[in-house]
């Protein structure tokens, strides 16, 4: 038997269900959000659950009047000042001696609190590997670390420890006022949801996918919800349920005319500060004298790896200044470009050409060479040899539009995108990293890095895997074609899909 959690009376709900569990906790400013979340950590911390709580505005030092809960931040009111130099220490001493910690960031600007966040979640993320016990991590204003539609690190973190990481352990409770704005794919995660009333159409509609009611059913029930009333949803099990409140201060209330006195809080033990101030002995704020001797070194180590870059290029573009060029008689006798073979227009079209300062005249050193012209072949014969071409032609021409209007829209987007693409094309099935699409391709790794091709990502033309030994990127045309050209499928058959993939590869692996 789970020990019981006294959140409502109308919910029965046993500690072991939170376990590695995602939940989800929407609704606006007023309608008791807050509250829920407040007491959820309430019973957590009854039942000595170790967690830590991502707190914005300073809303939950309130907790310290009934558990011992370490704040740590900056400004009034905590216990300890860090910074991302010592984000890690924190989540150490948490994860290894349960003990609960309110990552204060209402004093942070917005950058430095990224990087609090961003160090002290890997921090935790990587202990759960090791310690594999329970663990929780609360957010409040998700909103703001895991928008919808935007990409960055801190929230392809959240989203890692909200999609896996209950293998860990990890469970993570989301708050927002606004659950549009929430990245849908953290949202899909909550395996548990406590909804309140919104008003924005938005949130509604967001509502109405979480829901099985009809949209007119949604929006009544959820407008008639009072302060502290949400709809609680677990799997199949879906009954609106009034939430306690919170035992404990909550500094997050709304501003009255009567005086409100704050509680008497607890402290946490001295021997925990004395471990973490020996822990982050050596790693609190830099001072600014050695923030800019720290970006010194780093822009001196960036303009070493340029020299070095620009040396490889010139050596190339001198390389490239002898080079011999064999022009195909064809060409020479006034024929177009298009009647050579496909392949050697895909060769010719991806030369590059570089002019060094010391090349050497090439015009007298071309040679060309006497190509015999081939016979013509009889339609009969070249239906029989060349299946491929006969399926071209039989194409219907909205097939063929539809094919010319991707090319024309993926060749627009921006150089290093396009080269990732082409090469992930031609060396298909293949997956590749970062590191080594650079190698090959000659692109800067930094530059793949911080701007992954998200246009051919949303697409489905390019597939992103996270694996143990990175991230690795691999080519998804045959199924982006499926999905792309299914409308057509009835008319051109498995055969006709596969030959439009087959066109589609050779125009897109040479669109750098």
């Amino acid at each position: 038997m789970g020990k019981p959690l006294s959140i409502s009376r109308d919910l029965n709900l046993n500690l072991e269900d939170l376990i590695g569990q995602c939940i989800a906790i929407l609704g606006i400013r007023g309608s008791g959000k807050s509250n829920t979340a407040g007491v959820i950590f309430e019973e957590l911390l009854q039942n000595n659950y170790p967690l830590s709580i991502v707190d914005i505005e300073g809303e939950y030092f309130g907790l310290k009047e009934k558990y011992e809960v370490l704040v740590v931040g900056t400004g009034e009111g905590v216990e300890i000042e860090i910074d991302a130099h010592c984000a890690a220490e924190i989540a150490q001493v948490s994860m290894e001696q349960n003990v609960p910690v309110v990552l204060d960031l209402s004093g942070f600007l917005s950058e430095e609190r990224t990087e609090l966040l961003k160090a002290y979640l890997s921090a935790l993320w990587n202990l759960a590997g090791t310690f594999r016990k329970p663990y929780m991590i609360g957010i409040e204003e998700a909103h703001e670390f895991i928008p919808q539609g935007v990409k960055n690190e801190l929230k392809e973190m959240i989203a890692r420890i909200a999609l896996r990481g209950r293998k860990r352990g990890l469970g993570g409770i989301v708050v927002s006022q606004r659950s549009a704005k929430v990245d849908k794919d953290v949202l899909s995660q909550a395996g548990m949801l406590f909804l309140h009333r919104v008003v924005h159409e938005v949130d509604m509609r967001v509502y109405s996918e979480l829901l099985p009611w009809r949209k007119t059913e949604v929006k009544e029930i959820i407008n008639s919800l009072d302060t502290g009333d949400c709809i609680y949803v677990n799997g199949d099990n879906i009954l609106p349920i009034y939430v306690r409140e919170r035992s404990t201060f909550h500094a997050g209330f709304t501003p009255s005319l009567e005086v409100v006195q704050s509680p008497e809080l607890r402290s946490v033990s001295a021997s925990i500060i004395d471990t973490i101030e020996k822990a982050r002995e050596g790693k609190g704020a830099k001072s600014a004298t050695e923030k800019l001797e720290e970006r010194i070194e780093q822009l001196e180590r960036m303009l070493d790896s340029k020299d070095e870059r620009i040396s490889e290029l010139e050596e190339v573009a001198r390389t490239l200044g002898y080079i011999k060029l064999e022009i195909p008689a064809l060409v020479r006798e006034g024929h177009p470009a298009e009647s050579l073979p496909e392949k050697t227009q895909r060769v010719a079209q991806s030369l590059p050409i570089v002019i060094a300062e010391d090349a050497v005249d090439i015009t007298d050193s071309i040679t060309i060479p006497s190509i015999p012209v081939p016979e013509p072949v009889s339609m009969a014969n070249r239906q029989e040899d060349d299946s491929d071409e006969a399926v071209d032609r039989d194409l219907p021409p909205a097939v063929a539009q539809h094919m010319e209007r991707l090319v024309a829209r993926f060749g627009r987007a921006g150089t290093l995108h396009r080269r990732v693409l082409a090469f992930l094309i031609e060396h298909a099935p293949g997956s590749y990293s970062a590191h080594q699409i650079a190698a090959w391709t000659r692109c800067p790794q930094e530059l793949i890095e911080d701007d992954p091709p998200y246009e051919f990502l949303h697409a489905g033309l390019i597939l992103r895997e996270r694996r143990t030994s990175g991230t690795l990127y691999r080519s998804a045309l045959r199924a982006y074609v499926n999905r792309e050209f299914k409308v057509f499928q009835p008319d051109i058959g498995e055969r006709g899909l596969h030959r439009v993939t087959g066109l589609l590869r050779d125009r897109l692996a040479v669109i750098v």
